[in-house]
């Protein structure tokens, strides 16, 4: 499981506007967001045996469904989360041809009482913030439901009450 996220840092808010696109937050964004999951995933993919059954899973977010967009902003968290759903669409690929039991999901927790998520807390219906600890549960439910998991999608792109999620 690999559970990582930049959306915001010191220096940067998630872009509301064209012109606040930086570089180097998208470079950091795309970093943080794609390519270290994906880097792990290669580590991990080592360690993997065929006839064993497999949960290769990353945190995504609903935001980075292209489908999904429908408010626009927030540029290089959105592109960044595109990009590791892309990138594990193409490993899942990869991966069930040598390895027939690896399943892949891409999992959104909803918005969890993290630092990630602390500057737009605010703004989060009542009963919509979830506490790490419940996300574990919703998340080890889901990918402890072998028979769910065949009857999805590799990758799976599910939320945190295990509705698949257009890509």
């Amino acid at each position: 499981m690999i559970f990582n996220g930049l959306l915001h840092d010191p220096d940067n808010v998630p872009e509301r506007k064209l012109e606040q696109i930086s570089e180097q937050h998208f470079i950091n964004s795309m970093m943080t967001n794609a390519l270290l999951p994906i880097r792990c995933v290669t580590l991990f993919s080592s360690l993997l045996k065929p006839q064993v059954s497999t949960v290769v899973c990353a945190l995504s977010a609903r935001v980075g469904s292209i489908r999904d967009n429908k408010l626009g902003g927030w540029y290089s968290y959105r592109a960044s989360k595109a990009a590791l759903n892309m990138l594990f669409k193409s490993a899942a690929i990869e991966l069930s041809r040598r390895y027939k039991k690896c399943h892949c999901v891409l999992f959104h927790p909803g918005t969890t009482d993290t630092p990630l998520s602390k500057p737009f807390q605010a703004n989060v219906p009542e009963g919509k913030l979830f506490t790490p600890e419940f996300v574990a549960e919703q998340l080890y439910s889901l990918i402890s439901n072998a028979d769910y998991l065949q009857q999805s999608q590799n990758p799976a792109y599910f939320d945190w009450q295990g509705k698949p999620i257009d890509w």
